[in-house]
């Protein structure tokens, strides 16, 4: 009988285990299964809009900001090109200037070649008869040649000529009261200037002129002077030399000549 109960056993569990598996069965297809909802997120229409006029807000602003740039862009485009137009003016104005200073350069160096030219046909006549003529006629040619041509290069020389012969005709008037130095002598003892104290006016008056040149001693103490009159000393044969006084503190100490 124990046998039996086992064996009753035995088959009840199997029978128990398939009971219990459709119960969990039959209950999973009874409860549905519970899908998870996902909450959509919604804002007020007041929030919205507020958004929305921020947006357009910024791409309004974006858009002056853009326009704004493009129109400095342009202008300063313009303003490139306008200095770019205005040193290309520049430029042609320049390039003017120097074919103008070139043609006056060229125009320039012609004139000087044909200044030097001028009168120098004329000079060479007048040179030649200088040589043939005596100082006055000379000294007329010298200054009719530099009142028609000043301006012309060979006035120069033509001007050193004129000073040689006014200086030869002025030693030519010194020679005409030239006398020997014993002569000197004695009209300056005759005076009395070698004794007692006479103004240099008073020594020029005597001797007819002004001396052409005079020099000072090297004395601190004394006042000391040497005048010289050329060729105003008449020497042997003809010859014409310097007069030389020599004075100290007014008086004359020594009359001499030299050539």
């Amino acid at each position: 009988m124990r046998i039996s109960m086992n064996k009753t056993i035995l088959l009840l569990i199997p029978l128990l285990f398939l009971a219990c598996q459709n119960e969990e069965s039959a209950r999973s297809v009874e409860e549905p299964v519970q899908v998870p909802v996902v909450a959509e997120e919604t804002i007020a229409m007041a929030e919205h809009e507020r958004l929305l006029g921020e947006a357009e807000a910024a791409t309004e602003a974006m858009a002056r900001e853009l326009t704004h740039q493009v129109r400095s862009f342009e202008t300063a485009f313009k303003a490139k090109e306008e200095e770019v137009e205005s040193l290309e003016v520049k430029v042609l104005e320049l390039t003017a200037s120097l074919e103008a200073y070139k043609k006056q350069a060229r125009d320039s160096k012609l004139s000087l070649n044909e200044l030097r030219k001028l009168g120098s046909a004329e000079y060479k006549v007048i040179y030649e008869r200088a040589k043939t003529v005596d100082n006055e006629a000379a000294i007329a040619l010298y200054e009719e040649f530099i009142e028609q041509f000043p301006d012309s290069p060979i006035a120069g020389k033509a001007r050193a000529q004129l000073r040689k012969h006014l200086t030869e005709r002025k030693i030519l008037e010194n020679r005409k009261d030239a006398t020997t130095l014993r002569t000197w002598e004695i009209k300056l003892k005759g005076e009395g200037m070698f004794v007692r104290e006479v103004p240099a006016a008073k020594l020029f008056e005597l001797i007819g002129r002004n001396p052409d040149s005079s020099k000072r001693g090297s004395s601190s103490e004394y006042r000391q002077f040497t005048y010289v009159w050329r060729d105003y000393v008449l020497g042997k044969g003809g010859e014409y030399y310097d007069l030389l006084i020599h004075r100290t503190n007014d008086k004359v100490d020594r009359v001499s000549f030299e050539e």
